[in-house]
């Protein structure tokens, strides 16, 4: 159900919105270190995310979660001591 990133096709609705300048400096950073070609393209995906949830899965969300559980309790190895456990060079 999520719109194209195209050019306007006449559906679209123009939108103005006030945002603190420091907050705006922060919002462009991103954008660009997240490989997104402009801001609007940037926000409407953002927006897009805030209505319509997130695209991942119940379950990539909960390995998501316990990934992150296992990296506070320092229950990681590094990629060099993964490759030795399970005998490969990939």
């Amino acid at each position: 159900m999520a719109q194209s990133d195209t050019a306007a096709d006449g559906n679209d609705e123009k939108v103005n919105l006030r945002l603190p300048k420091d907050f705006l400096a922060d919002l462009d950073e991103q954008w660009q270190e997240q490989g997104y070609n402009s801001r609007s393209e940037f926000m409407r995906e953002a927006l897009r995310d805030a209505v319509y949830g997130t695209r991942l899965s119940k379950r990539a969300l909960e390995d998501l979660l316990e990934s992150e559980r296992q990296f506070e309790e320092d229950e990681t190895v590094s990629a060099e001591e993964a490759r030795e456990r399970f005998g490969t060079n990939e």
